[in-house]
């Protein structure tokens, strides 16, 4: 930082047209795009708040878990990194400490934060100054197919990607398949996820224990930051029925919040086109994925990486696994 000013790169994604695309697709295929959630500093803070709340790394006991894990996967590691690529960093308090147990190893990476939120990207540039480290900042959509091309590389040095929260409320598969045709042979992936504190989606008490999560998501606090873009974009008079539920699916337990359009209309957008959309309709503002254990290895081997190791914290609701690019369909270089 320089007289006072945080420098970020920022892609063509956050363009104003293509923000109005991505509107644009949401309301026409009635899903929103996660990443609207966290685009002004009143959503950015409503979701910082539900994260102190909600999230076991909160609490004294799992950030000892993310200590512990960080520790034994840095001390898996064969090389040092030259780039620690922090994907979806939020608040970057979770990068924060695989960084330090790479610089306590006399690895320096350079540490790149990547996110599609402002506010969020400011906040890990202030988390990553206060722990020494001063990450170069990114702003862009973490779904771009070049992402870590235009990013760039070291002098070949491996690299190593975390994404602690991007999985659950992404398609998984698509994701993981994305990022793998980007990755390198020495490159590794340090991957979050929520997890059903059961071993396999067969398992006994499956659905009982997904059942017993539900009120994580289904509370004022929440429903206060996913509803807060339907003020945003003045369409909150325009849908009833604000709904969280369970919906069972393959391979995961999704989470999902929903309203419905009261009537059939034409949305207006503010390049002055609009949106038709259909009473009755519904309108899917969140949709958040847990996973059985087995399930999550087996998503990472569908998608070409190999998984080398992972840890759980103690309710078995979070994980973290380090995985490999495997050898088949491996990237030049």
């Amino acid at each position: 930082m320089k007289n006072g000013f945080t420098g970020i790169e920022v892609a063509e994604s956050h363009l104003p047209s293509a923000w109005m695309a991505a509107k644009r697709s949401s309301l026409e295929n009635g899903e929103i795009a996660p990443a609207f959630h966290y685009a002004t500093a009143r959503q950015a803070n409503l979701w910082i708040a539900l994260f102190r709340r909600y999230s076991p790394f909160a609490g004294s006991e799992g950030r000892e878990f993310y200590r512990r894990a960080a520790r034994e996967a840095v001390a898996l590691l064969a090389e040092g990194p030259g780039q620690l690529i922090s994907l979806g960093c939020g608040t970057g308090e979770k990068d924060l400490v695989v960084y330090t147990e790479l610089r306590a190893r006399s690895w320096k990476p350079d540490w790149i934060c990547v996110d599609g939120s402002l506010s969020l990207l400011l906040e890990a540039g202030r988390v990553s100054r206060g722990g020494g480290g001063g990450a170069r900042l990114v702003l862009a959509d973490v779904l771009l197919p070049d992402l870590l091309e235009r990013i760039g590389r070291g002098e070949g040095e491996p690299r190593l990607v975390t994404a602690f929260g991007l999985l659950p409320n992404l398609s998984a598969e698509s994701f993981l398949r994305a990022l793998r045709a980007q990755l390198f042979p020495r490159d590794l992936l340090l991957l979050g996820t929520n997890l059903v504190p059961v071993a396999a989606e067969r398992a006994p008490g499956y659905r009982e224990s997904a059942a017993r999560i539900l009120t994580q998501y289904a509370n004022r606090p929440t429903r206060l930051w996913l509803t807060e873009l339907l003020r945003d974009w003045g369409i909150s008079d325009l849908v009833e029925d604000y709904r969280m539920r369970m919906v069972e699916g393959k391979g995961c337990i999704r989470y999902e919040a929903t309203v419905r359009w009261k009537r059939s209309r034409e949305v207006p957008l503010e390049d002055g086109s609009s949106v038709r959309v259909g009473g009755g309709e519904n309108l899917r503002l969140f949709s958040s994925c847990r996973f059985a254990r087995e399930e999550l290895d087996r998503l990472l081997r569908a998608s070409r990486f190999d998984p080398l190791c992972y840890w759980t914290t103690p309710s078995g609701e979070e994980g973290i696994w380090l995985a490999a690019p495997s050898p088949c369909g491996a990237a030049a270089g």
